[in-house]
This record gives C-alpha cells, structure tokens and sequence, in this order.
C-alpha cells in the first residue's frame, strides 16, 4: 500500500520565521538547513518545502502542493483557486496585525488623491492588485512591475507607487506619503480543492490548521486567575464581564472560587486592578499557549 504524505508549503522570505515559529509551537520540529528547500519535520506524514511566498498559492491550486502558508494578496495576484481553511494573523513583524498595501507619493507631490494619477505611472510588485484597484476607483493608469525597493521609484522612475507597509516605517524614511489604502493582506493556511476532497488529507490539513492556528490566537492572549469570595463572586462577574465570560470553580472546603479568565494582550493592564480592588485574591498572570 502507498504510504500516505501531505505535501506542504513553507513561505520563504518575509514570512518565514513566523511560520516555523508557530509550526513549532505547534509541537512539530521542524529543521531548516542552509540552502536547504525541503526542510526536515517530525512528522513522516508531512513533506516539506521553502517555497516562495508568491509561488505556494499556484502550487496549491494546481493541486502539486495540498496545502500551504499564504499570504491573501498572492492568492488574488495568482488568481488562485484554494481553499482558504482558517486565518493566521500574523506577518513580517507583527502578530495579530494584518500588512496593507497602500498607495504611497512623494511627500511634496502635488498628488493628493487617487484621481490625480489618471494618465501617470504608478509602480507595484503586485500589478492585478493595482490594476483592480485603479479600474475601481475609474483611474486609468500605467501600472508597471517592480521586482522590488518599490519605496525608491518616485518620483524619477514613477509617480506613485503601491507598496506593502506594517508599520509604515519604511515609507517615512523614504519620504513617502500615504495617499490610500489599496488591500488589506491576511496571512492564511490555505488547501488545493483536490486535497481538500480527499478525507485523509482533509482531517492533517484540519488537525495542523487547528494546532498552528490555536497556537497564533494564544500568542496574542493572557491568562488571569483569581480567587473570589462566594459572597462577591456574582458582583464582581458583572464588573468585568466586558472581558468575556470566564471559567469558575468551586475550591474544595473553603468559600472561594477560581476564576479564570482569558483577554487580550494588554487588557490585563486593566482588568487585574479592578479584581484586586474589589477584593480578590491569589491573582496570577500566566501566557496562553494554545487555543483549541
């Protein structure tokens, strides 16, 4: 019998230290040598390989890979037909951001919208994106490919140009100016149609969406205990029940419960001082590691 594998997709460049961080959150351990294009992992199941980002979304809709780690804006520029099986909010160098791509000028360029551009040049890895963009908003335009350093085609090599910021750090120090939002990226774990028919490796691909897409959402969590009287446990429920409703149980031969919360990144800034003041006790602060 043909032993069973699922072939996978690993973006390199930009995405890949987040997508093998959180493969090994996961629990899988995975090793990427140098020059290296099929990384070893722990799984005899799974077979391994650093693609580029803009690559993976075509070999998974052509069915060559099953599944993958993508970024939206690719699979809109390959027009890839996959199946999108959950978000992964994370990017370059941020987690729980998403990556625009914004159409940026010169800081002292008389354009100042988007109707300004008709007849210009406007410079862009992702051209479709730009071209759908454009056609859009009724601007026609010349929208040419840049292989990249796009920030450094204004104003002599193009008037405008679409670019891909998190932070938008890169764009200031190059004297740019955001002029527009044009897409909003999301990172993605995403399935060719074929495999996704497939029941075995349709239940891999769910179990590891599920894993790294746990282990992502926990990454942007904090967990908060405490120790509440019975007598103020209803009281103090209603105080904070903007942060969600937490689990609770009963401490064997006493009059306390534990209570456990689950927010936020930042919000325990807020929510641990409002249960000391109201009185609870034997707070703890701990790191979520995985949501199921």
């Amino acid at each position: 019998m043909k032993e069973k594998k699922l072939t996978f997709g690993l973006p390199k460049g930009s995405l890949q230290e987040n997508s093998l961080l959180f493969l090994r959150k996961a629990g899988f351990t995975v090793n990427v040598a140098p020059r290296v294009c099929q990384p070893k992992i722990d799984d005899p199941e799974i077979n391994c390989f650093l693609l580029r980002a803009q690559e993976i979304p075509k070999y998974v809709s052509l069915g060559k890979l099953d599944a993958g780690i993508a970024a939206s804006d690719w699979i809109f520029e390959q027009k890839a037909k996959v199946k999108e099986v959950c978000n992964l909010d994370f990017a370059k160098k941020t987690i729980g951001n998403v990556a625009r791509w914004v159409l940026a000028v010169p800081r002292d360029s008389s354009v100042k919208t988007v109707s300004n551009l008709q007849g210009k040049t406007v410079a862009s890895e992702v051209v479709e994106i730009t071209k759908n963009y454009l056609r859009k908003k009724g601007v026609k335009a010349k929208v040419e490919f840049s292989w990249g350093a796009s920030e450094a085609k204004p104003p002599l090599f193009a008037d405008a140009v679409v670019d891909i910021t998190e932070t938008g750090e890169s764009l200031r120090v190059n004297n740019l100016r955001v002029i527009d939002d044009v897409f909003e990226s999301r990172t993605k774990f995403i399935a060719s149609p074929q495999a996704w028919k497939d029941s075995w490796k349709r239940e891999k691909i769910e179990t590891m969406a599920m894993l790294i897409g746990g282990c992502v959402k926990s990454h942007q969590m904090t967990n908060i205990m405490a120790h509440i009287h019975k007598q103020q446990l209803n009281d103090i429920l209603l105080l904070v029940q903007k942060y969600g409703f937490p689990a609770i149980k009963k401490i064997a031969e006493t009059d306390y419960f534990s209570v456990f919360f689950r927010c936020q990144n930042g919000q325990e800034r807020d929510l641990i001082p409002i249960l000391k003041r109201a009185g609870c006790q034997g707070i703890v602060q701990s790191r979520a590691f995985k949501i199921g």
